[in-house]
């Protein structure tokens, strides 16, 4: 059995460094044996959510589920790292398959790192923790039972300012998400705007076409015309009524000649339109083009965005408290992105259209039972925002208009709300 063993994780409760259990501030400096690396449901409870997030990644998480004979199927990445954390409350099954999981893929690191004095482990941290290659030497450090409290509290220090940094990269993701949606909506209009000139030009492309082939036709009746007038002149020649006849065919000859002239400029107006199209079918690809790269960023930014808010209650940045959300108006194409946003930051999502010629009761409903009322006024009618101020009055609800629908407006909104939860 190990040194200085934790007998039972729930009966320690501790709010900070200072209440930590008396075996692990106890003078360690007399001369005991090594202590046996902790198992992972051993580990002091400040790093169980820290491991799980920073050394196993989704991937392997749903692995371990799997295999310990848990169904992921409906579970969210909070969910799944929910059951991961409460997993090493006890020896389980779950829990020693992560333990055996860490050891293997950490077997390096426990080897180099774990006999290394207290001092040489924490240079050993400090220096990875710069290069951002914490998860070994994050796992050895968890497990070694003999580190002193300020040590501890040294790591869980770094551990817990790398998240406020991380949040505050957060809010720039989601802002440059934000540029991006508002970019790609200007081009997919800019894209259907080119659509339907492109399908105006081929209509009159084919109108055209059809109107050469008509003339065409004439021409060829005419031509043949003017050659049996000519075979009839060279048979009249000399009768009295010659002269009518080289007018009518000198008329004949006009006509001709303006439906010639008529011929070329559809046969202009044709090359004109041609050129045209070509330019529109060469922009419209490079939209497509432009489009495509679009998208595919704004796939990248919402995998950092969902990797970013990753947390559950027991993270020290869990901060909206399941506050109720509700969102009157917004674009009705971005409901997702906005639950997304607030449930994964820790609130209750509701929406509202802004809609309210069918009636209030279902607005008025909404507002008595949300926490928090997020009205953007660029989108919602002045009405329909003087109806949300007044509901909010009389149910004494805290509504903030917003000047915007956009993800950056809702995510500064929410910081706005976290730092009034927190100095609540």
């Amino acid at each position: 059995m190990q040194t200085n063993k934790i007998q039972n994780p729930k009966q320690i409760e501790f709010r900070s460094f200072d209440h930590l259990p008396g075996e692990i501030t106890s003078d360690l400096t007399g001369s005991i044996d090594k202590p046996l690396p902790r198992r992972f449901w051993e580990i002091d409870l400040i790093f169980k959510c820290p491991v799980v997030g920073t050394c196993l990644d989704m991937t392997e998480q749903k692995q371990i589920l799997k295999k310990a004979g848990i169904s992921i199927k409906k579970k969210n990445p909070y969910e799944i790292h929910e059951t991961m954390v409460r997993s090493s409350e006890n020896e389980t099954p779950l829990s020693r398959r992560i333990d055996c999981r860490l050891n293997r893929k950490f077997k390096r690191e426990i080897t180099a790192f774990f006999d290394l004095e207290e001092d040489e482990l924490m240079q050993t941290w400090k220096s990875r923790f710069k290069n951002g290659e914490i998860k070994g030497v994050l796992w050895v450090a968890a497990t070694r039972a003999d580190l002193s409290i300020e040590s501890k509290r040294s790591l869980f220090g770094d551990i817990h300012m790398e998240m406020h940094l991380n949040a505050v990269e957060n809010r720039k993701v989601r802002q440059q998400l934000s540029y991006l949606q508002d970019k790609n909506q200007e081009l997919a209009r800019r894209l259907k705007d080119s659509t339907r000139i492109r399908k105006k030009l081929k209509n009159e492309n084919v109108n055209f076409e059809r109107d050469q082939t008509k003339l065409r036709r004439q021409y060829a009746f005419l031509e043949n015309e003017n050659l049996s007038i000519e075979k009839e002149l060279s048979i009249l020649r000399g009768n009295t009524g010659m002269l009518d006849l080289e007018a009518e065919n000198q008329q004949l000859r006009d006509e001709l000649g303006n439906l010639s002239g008529e011929i070329g400029d559809y046969q202009q107006s044709m090359g004109d339109l041609r050129a045209q199209n070509n330019k529109l079918l060469s922009k419209l690809e490079s939209q497509r083009g432009m489009n495509d790269h679009l998208k595919k960023e704004m796939e990248e930014i919402l995998t950092q965005f969902s990797a970013l808010t990753r947390c559950d209650e027991t993270c020290p940045s869990f901060d909206l408290c399941r506050k109720r959300i509700l969102i009157v108006g917004g674009m009705n194409r971005m409901e997702s992105l906005y639950r997304q946003l607030i449930e994964e930051n820790g609130g209750i999502f509701e929406y509202h259209d802004g809609h309210i010629k069918g009636g209030k009761k279902v607005l008025e409903n909404r507002i008595r039972r949300a926490d928090i009322v997020l009205c953007p006024v660029n989108i919602n009618s002045h009405n329909a925002c003087s109806v949300v101020k007044k509901m909010g009055k009389k149910h004494r609800k805290a509504v903030q208009m917003l000047a915007g629908s956009g993800l950056g407006v809702i995510s500064q909104a929410l910081s706005e709300c976290r730092e009034s939860i927190s100095t609540q």
